[in-house]
């Protein structure tokens, strides 16, 4: 029963390149969400009928 032996050090487990990737991919990943959800709210928006996230906009090219 080591693991419950005080007496023996434990090593804190370090930082490396791939768990900081993984970090830096999932803040990209919702950083990049949310604007996306921000920017269609505002398109979406028409006078006083509040857009949403989740609305459907219909791009008509000139």
């Amino acid at each position: 029963m080591s693991q419950f032996n005080p007496n023996i050090p434990q090593r804190k487990p370090t930082l490396n390149i791939y768990s900081a990737l993984l970090a830096a991919s999932v803040l990209l990943l919702l950083i990049g969400s949310g604007w996306i959800a921000w920017k269609n709210i505002d398109l979406t928006t028409v006078g006083t009928n509040q857009g949403g996230p989740f609305e459907y906009v219909e791009y008509k090219g000139k």
